[in-house]
C-alpha cells in the first residue's frame, strides 16, 4: 500500500469530514467537535493553509494534519509549532498512517524553524496517545477543563 502526504485541495473537505463523522462515533464526550473541526480547517486555511496535510493510499484520503508554527513558547523559549490535530480513517488505523503524517508534520515544522513541537489532545483517546509517545514526545503540561454545563 502506497502512502502519499500532500497538501489539502479544496476536493478533500468533504472527506475529511466523512473521516471526523466516523470518529466522533466512538467519542460521546466530543458533542462540539464538527463546529470545532470546521472552524480549524478555516482557520488554518487562512493563516497558514500548507499546514494542512494530507494522507492518501493508493488514490483514498485516510487521513490528515492540522499543524502551524507558533513563535516562542513562553516556557521554553524555543521555537515551536503546533500539531492542532492528526486523523486516520478507521479503516487505515493499523497501516502506519498516522505514524507518517506525524513524520511529515514534523518534516514541515521543522523546515519553518521550529525548535519543538507541542500539542494538545482529548484524554479519551489513549491509543494517539501511545503513538505519540513512541515517536518520542513526552508529557510537558497538564490541561485540565471544567465544564458548567
Amino acid at each position: 500500500m502506497a502512502v502519499f502526504v500532500r497538501r489539502l485541495k479544496v476536493l478533500d473537505l468533504p472527506r475529511l469530514e466523512e473521516i471526523e463523522t466516523e470518529l466522533l462515533a466512538d467519542y460521546p464526550s466530543r458533542p462540539g467537535w464538527m463546529r470545532s473541526f470546521r472552524r480549524l480547517v478555516e482557520l488554518t486555511l487562512s493563516q497558514e493553509p500548507e499546514g494542512l496535510l494530507i494522507a492518501e493510499s493508493d488514490g483514498t484520503v485516510a487521513g490528515w494534519a492540522a499543524v502551524r508554527q507558533r513563535g516562542v513558547h513562553p516556557m521554553s523559549g524555543m521555537k515551536y509549532g503546533h500539531i492542532f490535530h492528526l486523523s486516520v480513517a478507521r479503516a487505515f488505523q493499523t497501516h502506519g498512517i498516522g505514524e507518517r503524517l506525524l513524520r511529515e508534520a514534523e518534516a514541515y515544522l521543522r523546515s519553518r524553524g521550529c525548535e519543538s513541537i507541542h500539542l494538545s489532545m482529548p484524554a479519551d483517546d489513549p491509543a494517539t496517545v501511545e503513538m505519540f509517545k513512541r515517536a518520542g514526545y513526552r508529557l510537558f503540561a497538564w490541561e485540565l477543563e471544567r465544564s458548567f454545563k
